[in-house]
């Protein structure tokens, strides 16, 4: 990766210090994304302009496994309302802050290889399933080894945040059982 691009890319994450749902992620993610567009043949015909970035809160359950990127294809009667943008894309914040540059651009090319912009004779907007557990052009261009490591670091942080969450809620709800408990108590 290039040593600027890398430099540049370091400071561009914004610092939250927690999320109400979703933040704005243009700034970073279009930088990102117009690079693997200028560097990757694969996605070349990805326009990053019509994809709309968010920071999310949480990440996409998919089976057993999360992944830190949702993409949502605007429908026909949202775009009559306001049609700047084809697509949606949700970045889980708390996993993507702590990537490196390389992890972040292999991940975010990674979900760019979901969408499917037709060919140049029959243009079509739509999303596209990976080829297996990841995509093959992805892979490709990246190596399977670095993208099959990135995708399982990715996984194991959601998982371990969602199981801190998980934990965080139970001992919230014991605290309030055991307050109830020793409020009885008093009042007898």
């Amino acid at each position: 990766m290039d040593a600027k691009f890398e430099q540049e890319l370091k400071n561009l994450t914004p610092e939250f210090q927690s999320i109400d749902e979703y933040e704005d992620a243009d700034d970073e993610m279009l930088f990102i994304a117009n690079h693997i567009k200028k560097t990757t043949q694969h996605n070349e015909n990805v326009q990053p302009n019509r994809i709309k970035f968010l920071y999310s809160d949480k990440p996409k359950k998919e089976g057993e496994h999360f992944s830190m990127f949702e993409l949502f294809k605007r429908s026909n009667i949202d775009k009559k309302i306001n049609d700047s943008y084809d697509f949606i894309l949700t970045i889980f914040y708390y996993v993507w802050k702590e990537l490196t540059p390389q992890q972040r651009v292999i991940m975010l090319d990674k979900a760019l290889c979901a969408i499917d912009m037709g060919s140049m004779e029959k243009q079509k907007i739509s999303k596209r399933p990976p080829d297996s557990k990841e995509f093959k052009a992805n892979m490709r261009f990246f190596g399977p080894d670095l993208v099959m490591k990135t995708s399982e670091i990715v996984d194991e942080a959601c998982f371990s945040i969602m199981e801190e969450r998980a934990e965080e809620k139970r001992r919230a709800t014991m605290g309030k059982k055991g307050k109830k408990k020793h409020e009885t108590v008093e009042e007898i």
